[in-house]
């Protein structure tokens, strides 16, 4: 079964098309890089698929069911989301931060430790969020997503603000879930890292699917 799949996918706002009939198929335990220049449509395409804004038109199934109708609060809590702003409480520490998000998941407490482990944060951990670094921000809206142990994750440039020790985890991070079974589609721009990362590469150009390469060596050579 596709992990995710969309058909014909657009999205408009007013007179302008942030995304034009975009159809791909993604395979359960694969990661995918969600290329292109800026203002392409990789992170509009990538917030639809994390259901935080509905297509114009076009069909999509996560993990073969529609997630805008009666499955979708189920289908959401297979999801794991970092978008551009990592969706902290400011004046929470790391840990307080991570604890709200699994009480609401149902996750317990040991599966915060694990991520604080497995993210380099357990040093961080009585930081407040507001005086966080960028790449301790970034990294700490990772251990939010992967919390209650996502089948999917959706990731809006998340190697940005993060140092080659971070980054290196990161990649480690990402290679694990898919290990796991778990799909990953990730936006990146010129991230050496995620094209190498990557089973199969989703190029936009100005909202319309270019290209669907069979992995990062022929998209970076195409």
């Amino acid at each position: 079964m596709s992990a995710v799949e969309t058909q014909e996918v657009e999205k408009r706002y007013g007179p302008v098309r942030a995304l034009r009939d975009v159809s791909f198929s993604v395979p359960e335990g694969t990661v995918t890089l969600v290329a292109g220049p800026n203002g392409a449509g990789k992170s509009t395409l990538l917030r639809i698929l994390a259901c935080l804004t509905r297509p114009t038109s076009g069909l999509i199934r996560i993990l073969g069911r529609d997630p805008f109708r009666k499955d979708g609060p189920a289908l959401r809590s297979e999801l794991g989301w970092l978008g551009p702003e990592p969706g902290l409480y400011a004046d929470l520490t790391v840990e307080e931060n991570l604890a709200f998000v699994a009480r609401l998941h149902g996750s317990d407490s040991g599966r915060v430790e694990s991520v604080l482990e497995e993210l380099g944060l357990a040093a961080m951990r009585h930081r407040r969020a507001r005086t966080l670094s960028q790449g301790y921000r970034r990294r700490t809206g990772l251990a939010r997503a992967l919390l209650h142990q996502p089948r999917i994750l959706l990731l809006d440039e998340p190697w940005n603000g993060l140092d080659e020790e971070a980054s290196e985890r990161l990649t480690k991070v990402l290679q694990r879930h898919r290990a796991r079974g778990g799909t990953v589609l990730v936006a990146a721009h010129a991230v050496p890292a995620a094209r190498e990362l990557a089973d199969q590469v989703l190029r936009l150009e100005q909202g319309v699917l270019r290209m669907l390469p069979g992995g990062p060596r022929e998209e970076t050579h195409g």
